[in-house]
């Protein structure tokens, strides 16, 4: 198997998240609790944030190449939609809608849903190993994410919302960094079969 997929994929959790988080810590103005990290990608500055949502997406596609069959669709639809939230930039907060704002919208619903799914699924593998730690790990870390981002979609930019989807993305990003490290390092999960195994 190749080593370089799976390690260029545990890569964009933490990068996206380190780099937003300095972006945050140097952006005058900017209030986590008001706006979305997304907001970042406005102003003068936003193509640093434009930046960090490509090359996060193109290294979760990376690590998608590590994966087979439905994963693989899954997470390269989750890492094709970071990308495209970067080219579609986001509404400033209390703005008119406009198209690109539509469309950053879209690739977040499409790519979470994605991400989410892949989180059941690769739970509903671990499951059938035997893997009791990781599957709970996968389905506990899907839900709450998806929870993260239903909740802010719905509260209406809420404080309390947004800190909740922050905390999500951290947790899906963590969770793709623990599952393609340990793709790196062993076969991934699969489902048995009586005549053979079933891989990611």
């Amino acid at each position: 198997m190749n080593r370089i997929s799976p390690r260029l994929g545990a890569l964009a959790g933490p990068f996206y998240v380190v780099v937003s988080l300095l972006e945050i810590a140097f952006r005058d103005g900017f209030d986590p609790l008001r706006e979305p990290w997304s907001a970042l990608s406005l102003g003068p500055y936003g193509w640093i944030h434009i930046a960090n949502l490509g090359l996060s997406g193109l290294a979760v596609v990376a690590g998608a190449l590590a994966f087979t069959g439905l994963l693989r669709v899954l997470f390269s639809l989750y890492g094709l939609s970071l990308v495209g939230a970067g080219i579609f930039t986001v509404d400033p907060v209390g703005g008119a809608v406009s198209f690109p704002g539509l469309m950053h919208f879209a690739c977040g619903a499409v790519g979470f849903t994605a991400v989410t799914v892949a989180a059941l699924v690769v739970a509903r593998r671990f499951r059938a190993e035997g893997l009791t730690g990781w599957a709970a790990g996968s389905a506990l870390s899907g839900v709450f994410f998806f929870a993260g981002f239903a909740t802010m979609a719905s509260a209406g930019g809420a404080g309390w919302s947004l800190l909740l989807f922050t905390a999500g993305v951290v947790v899906i990003s963590a969770w793709f960094t623990a599952l393609c490290l340990r793709t790196s390092q062993r076969p991934a999960p699969s489902v048995r079969r009586p005549v053979r195994a079933r891989s990611l």
